[in-house]
């Protein structure tokens, strides 16, 4: 009898993603809407929509997996209600999406005994298809990929996020402030380029050699978690410690650049 993950079938998943991200596409606005409330109707309705349809898809090959609606939830996060679930965000970098800007993604991710084993992460706007299964490697439009094995950190290109909205407290602000001045001056460039399911897949990829971030979104970042795991790259808490549902903040690079980045975020 297969197992739950063998009986999932990427093509299809891709295929409903390449559609949904097609009609995104075709929605984003051309610039920001007028104001608050604006953006707010434009997102909703685009993000509802193609949750809405995406749920409905998937619930029809695999009704035996359910879709968290936990982001926001930390506690039914760490004691989720089945064994495995799909986690989705239909438009990871909403201020992106909404500026009429690219770096923004639709990503999916299948929870199994509260590890990610199946996620995809994909860019509209390059038509980026990004995928990994746990044990299997990490792929974008087929090609296998490996992060780029730099030994200097002086030459390394880093990736980081801060979402700011709603606004978060001024000590969190502060915190990542002293972490980014602390990275700085040790490295080529520090970037702040889209949502982390992008930077991390980008990081799979071989074009950055880092990424980290402050706070608690682990629902955000586990599409790109095993994206970056599977091409090779070493994983942390912010502070080094072993990646769990409680952790706060995320540490991603090669290995050699991982070693260093991991000493100066700890000191």
């Amino acid at each position: 009898m297969k197992t739950l993950i063998e009986q999932i079938d990427p093509n299809t998943i891709t295929a409903l993603l390449i559609r949904h991200g097609a009609w995104l596409l075709q929605q984003q606005p051309a610039s920001a809407p007028r104001d608050l409330t604006a953006m707010q109707d434009t997102f909703e309705r685009c993000s509802g929509t193609v949750l809405q349809q995406l749920e409905m898809a998937l619930s029809g090959h695999w009704p035996e997996i359910p879709f968290s609606h936990a982001e926001f939830d930390p506690e039914q996060q760490i004691k989720p209600e089945h064994p495995a679930y799909w986690i989705c965000d239909p438009i990871d970098g909403a201020v992106q999406f909404l500026s009429g800007l690219p770096l923004w993604t639709l990503s999916l991710c299948l929870v199994i005994d509260a590890k990610p084993v199946m996620a995809f992460v994909y860019d509209p706007v390059a038509h980026a298809m990004y995928h990994a299964l746990a044990g299997q490697g990490a792929f974008c439009n087929g090609r296998r990929l490996q992060v780029r094995h730099r030994d200097q950190l002086s030459l390394a290109v880093l990736g980081t996020s801060f979402p700011n909205y709603p606004q978060r407290p001024q000590s969190e602000i502060d915190e990542f402030l002293h972490l980014l001045s602390k990275v700085i001056p040790q490295v080529f460039a520090q970037r702040w380029m889209g949502p982390s399911s992008l930077s991390l897949a980008q990081l799979a990829e071989g074009k950055l050699d880092g990424y980290w971030e402050t706070g608690r979104s682990l629902y955000d970042w586990l599409p790109g978690i095993l994206i970056a795991q599977e091409a090779g790259a070493i994983c942390s808490d912010i502070k080094g410690e072993k990646l769990d549902w409680s952790s706060d903040g995320i540490l991603f690079a090669s290995p050699v650049i991982y070693s260093m980045l991991s000493t100066i975020l700890k000191k």
